[in-house]
């Protein structure tokens, strides 16, 4: 504990001692209203500022040994996120990985020049395989960037890139994976960085521990290293914006890795060169090295994909051996046709595939529904691909194809994020109305408050007028939380608040929202049971508790793999805190009511019972009310919130499933989509594309196929 956290403890407890020795002098009812004039006149004067300035408790720059630690903790957090993806895309074990080579398209002038000795920094290989590829940058980095076709394997490539630099433990060069598809062009690169690296690893926010400013600081100290993916999915003048950032932002170190499709990388490269740059390109797997691929994944069941193997034998530049040299389709087929019920040969039929095109489409089409049909078997311990329960294959294939049809909507409509399933932007990227976010908290604001007020008041023989009260309460206050904007997810401990570098409206005016809704509330039902100056007192403490529950937190290290479904548990975690927070203040102020004030009540109670009985009832009934009211409150203004609410519109229109957080994580143990973070991605861009495009003919029709293709 530093000195100034000691002097402001002892400062603390002398007014505590004071105030208890002015209650005991001047008796309660005095000295709280000297508190709350006080305490008005003091807000709303123009000594407000200095006294914010002289007690608010400024965090310390994030540098040194701070920084430090900061950089260690996000190196172990990407390397534990980077490793269970890894194992989710099947590529953590040798047998999994799809022998793709690569060949270099252009090295740095530099580098090439004759005579230049390769072990001072030049790259030694100009092709090779993938891990070869990766061992050459490691030992001479380099601005990398990496083409090739949809589907060539760019994205694993980054993985394993991603973590083999987590593995060698430099904190000077920490790794970032970040998906382009999510850059907003209105916002900085630099600032875009920060924002979602801070989304992503949160427990970069923690001051007491790492400082202030903690993931910009390892951007401006250059000891982030960006590993940018997807150039091709944004749109063409701001694949352009994005390399105008790698050629003049001083803070991108100039050994980052880009990813791109052939043709976009030409073509944007034609208006903003980037120099000083290494290209590689992934080329097409070989057909004997996709025969070799199949035959190690199916030894015992060869005799079943003979055929297929002996016509990419045969036909090294045939459609079928032309599909399969892309590593998507190449991994396709192996889901596709991995239960032993299914026949490959079915490939091979010209009238039906008498194309490449013909053959991926149909490799598309299947793959939803043989996951969904054939999960993996055995405990979910020893196998952590197999789903939390049976979803027949048409409802997925039908609850899939609706949500990339939005996705597809937005990013033609030009909405930055577009491939991110975010779940506390499911109304945004569902299309949910707003009414239901206005009508859910008001039905059962209403409801809950009828039902509170019923039992307090009834306690003292006016159940109808506490009813009637309580209705009110929620007729006025449950709608207005429905109109606020979500807030992104959070996760909390307790902590004191610390003072913001700069002012920002918003959750100023949402700390004031709420405590404004305790005060009012907790002010009227005191009032109304016993006298104006109770009223105040406990108007005034339920003012604080509601206006301080979001603030006396802070977000914590993560103890598990940064995934959504964790960020999701983490939000409604809070919320549950705030309700626990809640019960606690009206558990005091309702056991000090109930013994200090019940002989000054406006009314008698309808049971007699001892002093100590009616505390312990006034406590119930203090933490009751004021739990579910902080509890409602932080709970309709929360991402769990209104997930819940869209969820539960999408659920009746029949857009998805009622479980949804369990739909979307068993699409993720599938392999059909992807985590990045806190948010889900669908595996491939051509895989969304696909099934956000018409329904194929013969595929299984999805629920609400009317709709949905409507929507999309």
């Amino acid at each position: 504990m530093t000195s100034r956290e000691r002097w402001t403890m002892a400062l603390w407890l002398a007014g505590i001692a004071v105030a208890v020795w002015a209650v005991i002098r001047f008796g309660l009812e005095p000295v709280t209203a000297a508190l709350g004039i006080g305490g008005t006149l003091l807000i709303a004067s123009p000594a407000r500022s200095l006294v914010q300035r002289t007690w608010a408790w400024n965090a310390e720059r994030s540098e040194g040994e701070r920084l430090g630690a900061a950089a260690a903790a996000l190196n172990h957090a990407i390397e534990r996120h980077w490793t269970t993806e890894a194992g989710r895309r099947k590529q953590h074990l040798a047998v999994d990985r799809i022998p793709v080579l690569w060949d270099t398209v252009r090295e740095p002038h530099s580098r090439t020049t004759a005579g230049a000795d390769p072990s001072a920094g030049g790259p030694q290989a100009r092709h090779g395989t993938l891990d070869a590829l990766i061992d050459d940058y490691l030992a001479h980095p380099s601005r990398l960037v990496i083409v090739g076709d949809a589907g060539s394997g760019k994205t694993g490539l980054c993985v394993d890139l991603t973590l083999a630099l987590c593995r060698r433990g430099d904190l000077e060069r920490i790794p970032v994976l970040l998906q382009l598809s999510a850059w907003d062009p209105e916002t900085s690169f630099q600032d875009w960085i920060v924002r979602r690296l801070t989304e992503d690893y949160g427990f970069l926010g923690d001051t007491t521990k790492y400082g202030s400013g903690a993931a910009r600081e390892l951007l401006v100290h250059r000891r982030l290293l960006p590993l940018l993916d997807g150039l091709d999915e944004l749109p063409p003048e701001a694949r352009g914006q994005v390399l105008r950032a790698l050629r003049e932002n001083t803070h991108l170190p100039t050994d980052t890795v880009l990813t791109c499709r052939s043709e976009e990388f030409r073509a944007t490269t034609a208006e903003e060169p980037l120099p000083d740059s290494r290209v590689v390109r992934l080329l097409p797997v070989a057909a004997e090295d996709t025969v070799t691929y199949l035959e190690s994944h199916f030894p015992d069941d060869l005799e079943r994909w003979e055929p297929v193997l002996r016509i990419l034998r045969t036909d090294p530049t045939g459609p079928l051996a032309t599909a399969l040299s892309r590593p998507l389709m190449l991994f396709l087929a192996r889901a596709t046709y991995q239960p032993r019920n299914s026949t490959p040969g079915d490939l091979l039929d010209a009238d039906r595939f008498g194309t490449s095109e013909a053959i991926e489409a149909h490799l598309l089409d299947m793959f939803v529904p043989v996951v969904f049909e054939s999960p993996p078997v055995g405990a979910d311990d020893g196998n952590p691909g197999r789903p939390a329960r049976y979803w027949p294959a048409p409802a997925a294939l039908g609850y899939l194809r609706f949500l990339a049809s939005r996705l597809d909507a937005r990013r033609r409509d030009g909405e930055h994020g577009a491939a991110d399933l975010s779940w506390w932007e499911l109304r945004g990227v569902a299309g949910v109305p707003r009414y239901p976010f206005v009508l859910v908290p008001g039905v059962i604001g209403t409801v809950s408050c009828c039902l509170l007020g019923l039992l307090l008041f009834g306690l003292f023989g006016r159940p109808a007028f506490g009813a009637l009260f309580g209705a009110g309460v929620g007729v006025v206050f449950s709608p207005l939380l429905g109109l606020l904007r979500t807030e992104p997810p959070r996760r909390f401990v307790p902590r004191r608040s610390a003072r913001q570098p700069r002012l920002v409206l918003r959750p100023l005016l949402l700390d004031l929202g709420f405590g404004l809704i305790g005060l009012v509330t907790g002010g009227l039902i005191a009032g109304l049971l016993y006298s104006v100056t109770y009223g105040i007192a406990a108007g005034l403490a339920f003012g604080v508790v509601f206006a301080t529950a979001r603030r006396f937190t802070r977000p914590t290290e993560p103890k598990h793999a940064i995934t959504p479904l964790r960020s999701l548990r983490d939000d409604r975690d809070a919320v549950l805190y705030a309700w626990l927070f809640g019960s606690l203040a009206g558990a005091v102020v309702g056991g000090f009511l109930a013994t200090a004030g019940i002989h000054r009540a406006r009314y008698d109670l309808v049971f007699s019972a001892s002093a100590a009985t009616t505390g312990v009832v006034g406590a119930l009934v203090g933490a009751l009310l004021a739990g579910a009211g902080l509890g409602m409150v932080v709970l309709s203004t929360s991402a769990w919130g209104h997930f819940n609410t869209a969820r539960w519109w999408l659920a009746w229109r029949r857009r998805t499933p009622w479980h949804l957080v369990t739909f979307l994580d068993d699409a993720y143990r599938l392999g059909v989509l992807r985590s990045t973070g806190a948010h889900y991605q669908f595996r491939h861009a051509s895989l969304q594309h696909h099934l956000a495009a018409a329904r194929p003919a013969g595929s299984p029709a999805p629920l609400g196929s009317a709709d949905q293709s409507a929507a999309g």
